[in-house]
């Protein structure tokens, strides 16, 4: 099979024409040639039987053809199940959200239904008939944008061997018809970014939209608030009572302890007053260069902030805006961190010769693992652990899709990533992080896309306070390398500084764009980020000498010091709003 590239209408040459040239061989067997961008797609259509024959036929399909196509077995779990059975039905809503939430660009949505009747000619054989409908949805318009339908019929000796052979029929006819239209309007609208992706959980832009609309109806235009920062400082000289005060919630003794709250945030509109936890807050001009660093026009936006104590029984408080119509609305801040969860990565041997291995990157995985997993650190409530062989590209899907997805929007949530990064050599805008199972050949279906990442932050992800940490930035193990599939460059740094929109999620990062991160013995057995990272997290990133090692202190300490053992070569970066009490001096870090 062959789609060719040609003028469709009269339109602009080079739109994908959908000239199909079925000949009678199987799917593996003929040749398929797609040029340009493919959207990243998932198939789901719907079918009695354990062979899922059309989802297969369509999905082999798109695979020979060079689709990226994410693996259903691993996007459709018991949480989506509802939107599936909505989005079957004809619920273009609940299938856009259901592709969306999976990071699918086009969803490949039908159903395949089936008979089987003993053939009454031969009276031995089984004759089945199959009606397969599909139907494709462009994710960032949310419309559908191909159509098909196909019968067909077939006879063989058993109903699965009848059923098997009239669905196949079926769903190749439906092919012919059916992605030609879909490759035609992917090749001539523009994939539209914005439309596509919501603010990230607690981002300036998502936390005053959903205040400012869920105030009741009528009294004017109500204000819309959201939090930047709201940090607790330490209380008292021992260690236990910095620990129960600043890291988490109490759950028992230290009564009547008080911890000092710092919290500020930003309220959209025409705000009279901001109260929070029940007094006013004081009520500033917002400056230009903040609007324009949260995505805010500074005419309409003004800064709020107000200190007070907290008991350590509580772990939430309120926020009051009045609007100048007498419409109110309220929102909440979480100064105490309820649980925490991370999933720590660490991948230096790889099944590909094509893939230098990273002698250093499963030590600095394991140790920050184990810092995470000690007093010093809180303890971390969850820590999920991916070191070489069973950081698949499966795993750490699941890791970031389903074990993340049950953190709360109170929690903290630390992502670690020691390992290769890479982008694609055909399509160098497409950037990957390369589990243990990379093929440098397929990396669209080996490699752990960028876009993967962004998708569970923005879609799975409810934590507001995440802190992502990546030294994926190696140049192949070795300070003057060549880096995996990258040349000179390195743009896997600049692909993890655009994860995030204005938030309290932070991102940490080994390197600046076009650097490359180096590992070596001198370092301890480390890369020299990570190495800085667990002598910052160890008490020496304690700058105020508070006894709490907050991310932005944190950071200071690595980035001077990776600066200066590189001479310069390499330069870690920070992005993010607000601040986040990581580790405990004296507490038993190991």
């Amino acid at each position: 099979m062959r789609i060719v590239k040609t003028t469709v209408g009269g339109g602009p040459a080079g739109f994908f024409a959908g000239l199909l040239l079925l000949a009678p061989l199987s799917l593996g067997a003929q040749q398929i040639v797609f040029e340009g961008e493919l959207p990243r797609t998932l198939v789901f259509i719907e079918e009695e039987g354990r062979g899922k024959v059309a989802s297969r036929e369509m999905t082999a399909f798109l695979l020979e053809a060079g689709f990226p196509v994410i693996d259903p077995a691993l996007a459709i779990d018991a949480s989506a199940q509802e939107l599936v059975a909505q989005a079957t039905a004809g619920n273009n809503g609940a299938a856009t959200q259901l592709g969306r939430d999976w990071g699918a660009q086009v969803l490949i949505l039908g159903v395949a239904d089936y008979e089987t009747t003993p053939d009454p000619v031969s009276r031995t054989l089984v004759t089945a008939t199959t009606y397969v409908n599909v139907r494709a949805l462009r994710l960032d318009l949310g419309v559908v944008v191909s159509n098909a339908t196909a019968d067909a019929r077939a006879i063989d000796a058993t109903s699965q061997a009848a059923r098997t052979k009239a669905i196949r029929s079926a769903t190749q006819q439906v092919i012919g018809s059916f992605i030609g239209p879909v490759l035609n309007d992917w090749e001539a609208r523009t994939w539209q970014e914005a439309s596509y992706w919501v603010p990230d959980p607690g981002s300036i832009q998502q936390a005053t939209a959903q205040t400012a609309s869920a105030s009741p109806a009528g009294g004017g235009s109500a204000p819309g608030i959201a939090v930047i920062r709201a940090d607790v400082m330490p209380a008292g000289d021992g260690v236990a009572t910095r620990g129960i005060g600043v890291m988490r919630r109490n759950e028992g003794g230290l009564s009547g302890v008080q911890n000092l709250v710092r919290l500020e945030g930003v309220v959209v509109g025409d705000a009279q007053t901001v109260e929070v936890d029940g007094a006013p807050a004081i009520l500033e001009p917002l400056p230009q260069s903040e609007a324009i660093r949260y995505g805010l026009n500074s005419s309409g936006a003004r800064k709020f902030s107000r200190e007070f104590t907290l008991p350590v029984s509580r772990d939430t408080v309120e926020i009051v805006a009045r609007g100048a119509g007498g419409q109110t609305v309220q929102t909440y801040a979480a100064p105490r961190i309820d649980k925490r969860w991370a999933v720590v990565i660490g991948v230096g041997e790889y099944d590909s010769d094509d893939i230098p291995d990273l002698e250093f990157a499963p030590n600095d995985a394991r140790a920050i693992r184990d810092f995470l997993m000690s007093d010093a650190a809180g303890p971390f409530d969850e820590v999920l652990y991916l070191e070489n062989e069973r950081a698949t590209g499966a795993a750490m899907r699941e890791a970031l899709f389903v074990f993340l997805q049950q953190a709360d929007w109170d929690d903290l949530v630390v992502i670690y990533y020691a390992g290769h990064g890479a982008p694609d050599p055909g399509r160098p805008d497409n950037l990957y992080l390369l589990p243990t199972d990379t093929d440098l050949n397929r990396l669209a279906a080996t490699g752990f896309p960028m876009w993967d990442v962004k998708t569970a932050l923005r879609r799975q992800i409810a934590a507001e306070r995440v802190l992502v940490i990546a030294d994926a930035c190696h140049s192949a193990g070795t300070a003057d390398g060549e880096a995996v599939g990258g040349g000179q460059s390195n743009q896997i740094a600049g692909g993890f500084q655009q994860l995030f929109t204005p938030s309290r999620r932070l991102m940490l990062t080994a390197a600046n764009t076009n650097e490359f991160s180096l590992e070596d013995a001198r370092w301890g057995g480390h890369g020299v980020f990570t190495h800085f990272l667990l002598e910052g997290l160890r008490g020496a990133g304690d700058r105020d000498s508070n006894g709490i090692v907050t991310v932005t202190e944190l950071f200071d300490h690595v980035s001077e010091n990776v600066r200066g053992a590189t001479s310069g070569r390499q330069n870690p970066q920070i992005s993010g709003l607000g601040d986040i009490p990581l580790a405990l001096v004296g507490a038993g870090a190991q």
